[in-house]
């Protein structure tokens, strides 16, 4: 008579995953280092040239910004030979809001009528 109910089925044992653990744990540490040393480390970028490019980007930003806010609240000629102008932004939107509020609702498209279920007609 065999008693194989009464043993534990096996099963790998803890310890034995501990190598695998510590195996892995140190490769990313030292994927870690690795980029860390080929990358420069921790510190950012410190080149004098990005600096003055910075610089240079935030000035005409600046310069950029200045000339969008004038062309946006005074008025100017787009084109003088089609009589087109151009107004601050604030008129446009009143010149807007009041046309809008002088026309009527009206359906953006044809309303269709659903057409009748066919009915077939009567058997004799």
């Amino acid at each position: 008579m065999s008693n194989d109910a009464s043993i534990p089925a096996a099963r790998p044992s803890a310890l034995s995953l501990w190598p695998f653990f510590l195996l892995g744990l140190v490769l990313i540490v030292l994927f870690w280092g690795l980029n860390l040393w080929l990358t420069g480390g921790l510190v950012g970028n410190t080149e004098p040239e990005e600096a003055q490019r910075s610089e240079l980007r935030i000035k005409n930003l600046a310069e950029l910004r200045a000339d969008d806010a004038k062309k946006l609240d005074s008025y100017a000629w787009t084109d003088r030979a089609k009589g087109s102008v151009q107004i601050p932004i604030t008129e446009a939107m009143k010149l807007t809001v009041s046309r809008i509020n002088e026309t009527p609702p009206r359906a953006a498209y044809p309303v269709a009528v659903p057409a009748a279920p066919a009915t077939p007609a009567p058997q004799p």
